[in-house]
């Protein structure tokens, strides 16, 4: 799972890009913050989830000289500030508000892994050139992708591409530097 959210950075998510922020503490979340490194020059990381105590567990456990990882309080700020936000939460209802997006950031939604779970809202979806990992499941299984769809919010049509047509070409990723990106 972290792998395939790197693979897909490296072709959605700014190339300069330096601040992530990760929302969910659970296992994936330290494998996410690390294979995001791994591809873009992140040396800022802040942590948010709902238990303020894990958050800053994790971010003392990742904590380095070359990747600075803080907990945080304040997630819209933190979304603000962000040039790629990670979710990897098991949440029913979105946590990741459209409203707070800032031109040209990265989103890699991992934790929606059924058509109850919501991550990120309707105008996050509106706003974001979308990329999935297989159609087939995104638009069957994955909340963030299946209930916009069925809301009319967005359709197939507004999902740009998947994890391989990106990798062989068949799509172009990121386009321009103030476009938001999803995958």
């Amino acid at each position: 799972t972290a792998a395939a959210s790197a693979l897909a950075a490296t072709y959605l998510a700014q190339p300069d890009c330096e601040r992530m922020l990760m929302i969910g503490t659970g296992a994936l979340a330290s494998h996410l913050i690390e294979a995001h490194a791994s591809v873009r020059p992140i040396h800022n990381v802040l942590v948010w989830g709902r238990d303020r105590e894990k958050a800053a567990r994790l971010a003392h456990r990742l904590d380095r000289r070359r990747l600075k990882v803080a907990p945080t309080d304040d997630l819209p700020r933190a979304v603000e500030g962000a040039q790629i936000i990670c979710c990897a939460t098991a949440a029913q209802e979105p946590i990741l508000k459209g409203e707070w997006l800032q031109p040209g950031v990265h989103i890699d939604l991992v934790g929606g892994r059924t058509p109850q779970m919501r991550e990120a809202d309707d105008e996050t979806m509106r706003r974001a050139r979308i990329f999935v990992d297989t159609r087939e499941a995104a638009v069957s299984e994955a909340g963030d992708i299946a209930a916009p769809m069925a809301a009319g919010v967005i359709s197939s049509h507004d999902i740009a591409g998947d994890l391989f047509e990106l990798t062989r070409g068949e799509r172009a990723g990121r386009r321009f530097h103030n476009q938001i990106t999803l995958f």
